[in-house]
This record gives C-alpha cells, structure tokens and sequence, in this order.
C-alpha cells in the first residue's frame, strides 16, 4: 500500500526517512552544545542579558513577518519553518563556533595575530558557516521533499536557517562583549546588541542563507533543465553567499578616510541587499508565471483575467482592494482580501494534485477551492453596503443614473 502524505498539514515528522532522524541527531548535539556554552553565562549575567534576548525576539519576530509576505502564492508550512530556524540556531551555531574557532587558531599560528585579527572573520566566517547553512536546507529537503516545489521556498527556508543562526550569534556576542565591558554588563551586552541589529541587521544570515537556499531549490525543482544547469546555478547561489558573507566580513580598507567609513558599511551592505532583491525579484517573477500557468484553465467565475494580473505582487493586490473599497466599502475590500486567498489556496491544491498525478475534475480540495471562490464571488456581487444599512459609491452612482419610477 502507498503511503501519503497529506502536505496541507505541514507536517515535518518523516519518521521512516534516515535524513530525519540525522536532523533529530544533529538538533540534539547542538542543543547541549549551545546549552553548556550559555548556561554559565545565564547564571552569572542573566540581568545583563534580558535586554538582548528581548531585542533579538523582535528582530526575528519582523524577519519572520516579512518572510512571510514574501513567498506570494504559498505559504511555506509553520512546522518546516521552525525546523529551519532551529537548525540555524542550534545546529550551524555549534558547528560553528567549533570550526571557527579552529581556523581562527590555525591562522594566528601560520600568519601572526595582527592578520587574524583583521582577515579572521573574513575567511573563518565564510568558510564555515555557510556550508553547514546550507547543509540544513539540504537536510530539508530530504526530509520534505515535497515541501519545495519552487525556487521560491529554497530562498524562504534558508533564510529560516540564517535567521536562527543570526539570533543565537547575537546573543553570543552579547555574552562576551557583558564580560569584557569595563563600564557594566548591561552596557556591554546591549551595546554590542543594538550595533548588530542595526549595522548588519538588515543584510546578514538571513540573506547570505536565503541566496544559497534559492540555489538549492533550483537544483531540486528544475527536473525538465538540465543536469549540469541546475546543478550549476547551486553552486553559483553557494559561492554568492560566501562571497557575500565575506564582502560583509572583510575589513575597511586602511587608506579610506575615517570620515567615510559609515558610508563604506552602509554601501557594503547597500550592495548586499541589492543583489538579494535582484533575485527575489526573478524568483517571484517566475511564480507569478507559475500562479498564471495553473489558473489558466479555471472559467472566469472562478478567477478573471485582471485577477490574475492583480495578483502579481502585495502592490497590485492593494490596489485591487483599494479599488473595491472605492466601489463597495470596507465590507468590499474584506471580500477582495478573501478573495485573493482563495484563489491562492486553489492553485496550491490544484499543484497538489498534479504532483500526485490526481484528477483536477474530481479532486476533493480543488471542487472545495473553487466552491469557495463562487460563495465568495456571490457575497461580492450582492449589494455590499445593504448589510449595514448605507449604499456603496457604485450604488449611489447608479442611482443617480436611474429614470424615477
């Protein structure tokens, strides 16, 4: 009998897949990792460190926010997102902080201290870090398969990935820097804190980790491309996220002005985010393509052409529910809104189907997605306004229009 597996439930447990439990293994080692490591520090400066933890909850809680606007057309599954976020955090961080400590050793000893203190980070960072990021997604995907079906979720789980190791990487520095601050430990953790979020912040982990998961989803997805073409865009992705890593990382030059130092880091990162978004961009290009290539068949009842190219971006679909707050009222722009995650939520189970070579016609959650898209249609084209006793514009419009009776 074939097993299946009900991919609407985002489930992450795969107990039958070895890559599964490679990932309970490596979660497990990480957790008393980073737990021997903080544990002492938590006993000793848990007051200097409520005001970091705090900051850093924020800054995930936006990084999860705007990575879940960014995927339009699906909405990655919440159990393989935190699986993502706790590889980063625990996993990549201990490996890390083994590894980087090594090479850091080795480069003091074959090229002095004033070099290591300089190009340390640079090289150690990059090297380390990023394979073991993305060996998560990696892991992922052995373990969910089905879970990446465009390049789109590559970039949204490795992002997960980076985003666990930023924030546990944060919280590290804040320990040291609470130790080595000759004023107080307080001052020293939150310091260093708001130096990393606001100075690397916004281009870090996140981005370096999402770049090379958009490679490896590519490699993944891509099945009609060929071998050396997929495989080849990979190792492209990975090597962009090293090199951006170590742009990141690498010192100033020692001949620019101190003057112009700030705006040094600022265009690094500037460059940084750039090329991030440049990607983005292709990649949701090509899932609006998806989106349009899925729905294609469906009748006008169900989705309309100017729908369809509504649906292109958060921009486009604002302005699709602006318009109906124009016409209909708030009441309209809440139907709009529905409706918009409808049709989301049928062309993700018409894909479903087709991944399980299903019947589109007879399919229980498509002859579901569509019926709800009708209903909601129906509320639509119903005098809005009449519910709460007042009229729409468009009404007040016509009946301006109309001859008296």
């Amino acid at each position: 009998m074939t097993r299946v597996v009900m991919e609407g439930q985002g489930t992450f447990v795969r107990v039958r897949r070895p890559a599964f439990w490679l990932y309970v293994g490596l979660l497990a080692f990480g957790l008393l990792y980073v737990g021997d490591k903080f544990s002492g520090a938590f006993d000793h400066l848990a007051g200097a460190l409520f005001v970091p933890i705090g900051l850093n909850a924020v800054l995930a809680a936006v990084f999860i926010w705007i990575l879940g606007r960014m995927d339009l057309f699906e909405r990655e599954p919440a159990a393989v997102r935190a699986a993502a976020l706790l590889w980063g955090a625990l996993v990549a961080t201990s490996i890390a902080i083994i590894a980087n400590n090594a090479m850091v050793s080795l480069i003091t000893k074959a090229y002095g201290v004033d070099f290591a203190t300089k190009w340390g980070a640079a090289l150690a960072g990059p090297i380390n870090e990023e394979w073991i990021k993305t060996l998560g997604v990696v892991c992922l995907v052995l373990i969910v398969r089905e879970h990446f079906q465009r390049s789109m979720d590559g970039l949204i789980y490795g992002a997960f990935v980076g985003l666990g190791f930023q924030v546990v990487e944060n919280l590290s520095y804040a320990i040291n820097n609470a130790v080595s601050n000759p004023n107080s430990d307080l001052s020293g953790s939150v310091s260093v804190t708001l130096l990393r979020i606001f100075i690397a912040g916004p281009w870090s982990h996140p981005v370096y980790s999402g770049v090379a998961g958009l490679g490896i989803a590519f490699a993944v997805t891509q099945t009609g491309r060929k071998r050396w073409v997929r495989y080849g865009v990979a190792a492209l992705c990975f090597f962009a996220a090293w090199a951006l890593h170590f742009l990141w990382n690498s010192p100033l030059p020692a001949w620019l002005p101190k003057g112009l130092a700030f705006f040094a880091v600022y265009g690094k990162g500037a460059l940084i985010l750039i090329f991030f978004f440049v990607l983005y961009r292709i990649s949701a290009r090509r899932e609006w393509h998806w989106f349009i290539e899925i729905m294609r068949d469906e009748p006008e009842a169900v989705v309309r052409p100017e729908e369809l190219e509504s649906m292109r971006t958060l921009r486009t679909r604002r302005l699709a529910r602006k318009k109906a707050a124009k016409d209909y009222g708030l009441y309209g722009k809440r139907i709009v809104r529905r409706l918009q995650r409808a049709q989301v939520v049928l062309g993700e189970a018409k894909a479903r189907c087709e991944r399980a070579d299903g019947d589109l016609a007879t399919a229980p959650d498509v002859l579901v997605g569509r019926a709800n898209i009708l209903s909601i249609r129906e509320e639509l084209s119903s005098p809005a306004k009449r519910r709460i006793g007042r009229k729409t514009r468009k009404q007040d419009g016509e009946d301006v229009g109309a001859e008296p009776r």
